[in-house]
């Protein structure tokens, strides 16, 4: 059987979001979105304010399992969806920039209980799970390109938009500003990305040639534009602006990058470095 994999379409903080003009419409569309059921015809354009970072972005923001989206998104989307999803109009002051909610309704039951981690249970039957570390049902993902994931014994689901391998490859070379995280890989399970990805995190600890604390990790990525420090999954270097910012190590070797509001309380007690 050929490999599937299936990814997690999400906006980026450090890009361009969107957030709504007015609280009262925010919780309004919150509410909406929870529901099943096709909103077109109940739906009245809302107003929304583009929180501009200086990034460019094509996904500018989730809400409760919905995605906001440009135009250019949508072009796309409609080329190669064809049902269970709807283009929801915002209201922007912007003239000639159009953004969407994009509601998917095409709702899965595919998550594996017995496999997947459990971060901890409600009760005996209702378990809370780690959305990055699921197992799926195969034969329940098979020409499924864009969906969301039902919880098992609960009728709610993930608040995520998951996508096919192939609809990934399309979105990765045609939008901008957005994240797609590999979260199910049929040849390889949560558990054995688990165990590679802490494996991974010692090799970057044993690989450290000089090393200090947090704040002489700063001192030198601002003193030494172009170098990064490291420390297990985390790193520091300098943008093209001179500001800091913090990557994550990801899976597959890279690093997503972001500025970071504040620091994790985590990391401000690690032991950084340079590798050799």
């Amino acid at each position: 059987m050929t490999q599937l994999k299936i990814w997690l379409l999400d906006y980026h903080p450090s890009f361009n979001n969107l957030e709504f003009a007015d609280d009262e419409d925010y919780s309004k569309v919150n509410a909406m979105l929870s529901k099943k059921q096709p909103l077109s015809k109940e739906w009245s354009a809302v107003n929304v304010n583009i929180v501009d970072k200086g990034k460019p972005s094509d996904i500018l923001g989730r809400f409760n399992g919905a995605l906001a989206i440009s135009k250019a998104t949508k072009q796309i989307l409609v080329q190669h969806i064809t049902d269970n999803i709807e283009f929801l109009p915002l209201k922007t002051e912007f003239s000639g920039e159009e953004y969407y909610i994009l509601h998917v309704l095409n709702i899965l039951d595919c998550i594996d209980p017995i496999n997947s981690k459990v971060k901890r249970y409600i009760r005996d039957d209702i378990a809370v799970y780690d959305e990055y570390s699921l197992s799926l049902v195969e034969e329940r993902l098979m020409n499924q390109h864009m969906f969301k994931v039902k919880l098992p014994n609960r009728e709610t689901f993930l608040p995520y938009v998951y996508v096919s391998d192939q609809l990934m490859e399309i979105l990765s070379r045609s939008i901008q500003g957005c994240q797609l995280l590999e979260i199910w890989n049929s040849e390889f399970s949560w558990k054995q990305a688990e165990e590679k990805y802490d494996w991974m995190c010692q090799q970057v600890d044993l690989s450290l040639s000089r090393t200090f604390d947090f704040n002489t990790a700063q001192d030198y990525v601002t003193k030494y534009f172009g170098e990064t420090v490291y420390s297990g999954k985390w790193a520091l270097q300098t943008d093209e602006r001179g500001e800091i910012v913090l990557g994550t190590l990801k899976i597959d070797g890279e690093y997503d990058w972001m500025n970071p509001i504040y620091y994790p309380p985590i990391i401000l007690d690690l032991t950084w470095g340079v590798k050799r």
